[in-house]
């Protein structure tokens, strides 16, 4: 059985994963680019929620889409939900919002999972963004075929996402999770046995960003350890390089501090010293010609 302290380490050491995500250079030279092996994950995408303000709903409303759907608000919530409004789409009508969610396809009896695998990240998130805009467009086409079938009053707001869990498995650190640990994050949640679901931290907040981010580190890790050491080594020339300026600065605060105040006392003294000669030089200059006055005036007698 795993101890509290066990579960507050395995809590702990995946939340340092996800929470400083590493970002992939995007170039087509890098080592992630040419290796040859996969990068794969098992992904569902639970519970997607898009939402849009409404004007409040009125009797007469209410009794068209009870007519027309036989569809009527919950005794206590007071909030109209029509399931498979559309294909996989469930449809919440409460009093100042409409809410379209999507479900997955039950094949065999369970939920449709995806497998996502290509040999770079950048394949990857392009993969998982075609899926969720896909699933986007579907709720949103289903929000705007209900606002117009019942003529419900829209201000001037366009649906964001409300909520959303991103489950995925298949991956070699979510799998050695012991089955018994729970585990309830701001970003995420471990609830079942197997795997782990990313959830929305806020409304608005798009989904597949944590996952995403989780699985840039392991991309990391997994398919390109040498852009790691790439990045080790630019990180061992940036030190070098900072080195080098470092010692230059050290000998220039040496020059300024020690030898140009010297060099300059020497040609403060070498232009005092110029000055005397200039004044021995003009001294006898003058001497000079004193004396050869004298001699000229000793001739005349």
């Amino acid at each position: 059985m795993e101890t509290n302290k066990t579960k507050k380490d395995v809590v702990k050491e995946f939340f340092e994963k996800v929470k400083e995500p590493i970002a992939l250079q995007e170039t087509q030279s890098t080592s992630m680019t040419t290796t040859k092996k996969t990068f794969s994950i098992l992904w569902r995408p639970n519970n997607y929620r898009r939402q849009i303000v409404v004007k409040e709903k009125d009797n007469s409303t209410i009794q068209n889409i009870k007519t027309t759907i036989g569809a009527i608000p919950n005794h206590h919530t007071k909030i109209i939900s029509i399931k498979s409004y559309t294909p996989n789409i469930t449809i919440q009508y409460a009093k100042h919002t409409l809410t379209g969610i999507y479900s997955q396809n039950i094949i065999g009896g369970v939920k449709e999972i995806f497998l996502i695998e290509a040999y770079n990240f950048n394949d990857i998130e392009e993969r998982i963004n075609q899926k969720k805009q896909e699933i986007e467009g579907r709720i949103d086409a289903a929000l705007y075929k209900f606002i117009k079938q019942f003529s419900i009053g829209l201000p001037l707001k366009t649906p964001i996402w409300a909520r959303y869990e991103d489950f995925i498995k298949g991956e070699e650190y979510i799998d050695n999770i012991p089955r018994e640990v729970i585990i309830h994050d701001t970003y995420f949640k471990k609830v079942y046995g197997e795997g782990l679901e990313f959830k929305s931290s806020k409304l608005g907040e798009n989904p597949t960003v944590h996952m995403k981010n989780y699985i840039k580190n392991r991309a990391i890790e997994d398919i390109a350890p040498d852009i790691s050491n790439e990045l080790n080594d630019s990180n061992l020339l940036i030190k070098g390089i900072l080195e080098i300026n470092a010692s230059t600065s050290k000998l220039f605060n040496q020059f300024s501090n020690t030898f140009l105040p010297t060099f300059m006392e020497f040609s403060k003294d070498v232009k005092v010293h110029n000055k005397v000669l200039k004044g021995i030089d003009k001294s006898f200059h003058k001497f000079n010609r004193l004396l050869s006055e004298k001699q000229t005036n000793v001739g005349d007698f």
